[in-house]
């Protein structure tokens, strides 16, 4: 079946994420140091990762939302410390939006929004990601017409939730969608579990897991982007 939607993951997929996240999460935890100098004892140490650990084990649904997730963490640290929950409660959102506005300093792979213009005019385009980056804070939400997330969904691929979302709200079946993405279990192995096509995105070169080799086509550049498509 001919593909008439096309949709994109966005980590890794539009921009690289490591360097970006770090940054965001020390500029956060400096910030916090500031006010709490204690909370140096705990940050970015397993003391911090045991609370990641245990909100999730309370609340497993918070996994899909990962504002909410960052937030209680901050909180849950700052009241172990012996803040108020109103002091904890105004330093975590202080912190979260220090941590998102460094999350939304990113840099686009070559070629991303060249590309996206180009098949605008070809297919209807849409994101799915399990993050919490804002395509419109971004400016590159015109090149979409819709996008789903794991916060908004409560879901997470590679559940079959997001692509099931995106049938639904194209009223197109499962053939005529071709998901891009980096991630071999939550993007390419989800899209093909829902019966829709993948390629896989690898300009990060990363190795495919199963020794049997990548099931779909692999590229490595967003100018290879198009021909892969045509192709599916």
């Amino acid at each position: 079946m001919t593909v008439k939607v096309v949709t994109f993951d966005l980590d890794d997929t539009l921009w690289p994420l490591r360097e970006t996240i770090l940054a965001a999460h020390k500029s956060a935890n400096d910030f916090l140091a500031s006010q709490v100098p204690s909370v140096k004892e705990i940050l970015s140490t397993n003391k911090e990762r045991e609370v990641w650990g245990q909100l999730i084990e309370k609340d497993p649904t918070m996994r899909h939302r990962l504002s909410e997730l960052r937030f209680n963490v901050f909180k849950n640290i700052l009241e172990g410390l012996g803040q108020t929950e109103q002091q904890a409660e105004k330093l975590s959102s202080e912190a979260l939006q220090i941590f998102m506005n460094g999350r939304h300093q990113l840099t686009l792979f070559d070629g991303v929004e060249e590309v996206l213009a180009r098949l605008k005019e070809k297919y209807t385009l849409g994101v799915l990601t399990n993050g919490n980056a804002d395509i419109r804070r971004l400016g590159i939400d015109h090149y979409f017409n819709f996008s789903f997330s794991a916060e908004e969904l409560n879901d997470s691929k590679p559940s079959a939730t997001h692509f099931k979302k995106a049938m639904e709200h194209t009223s197109e079946k499962a053939a005529s969608i071709c998901h891009i993405g980096d991630h071999t279990e939550c993007d390419v192995e989800g899209a093909l579990n829902a019966g829709c096509k993948a390629i896989w995105y690898n300009e990060l070169n990363n190795e495919w897991p199963d020794s049997k080799g990548c099931p779909v086509q692999e590229i490595k550049s967003w100018y290879d982007m198009e021909e892969a498509i045509s192709k599916c």
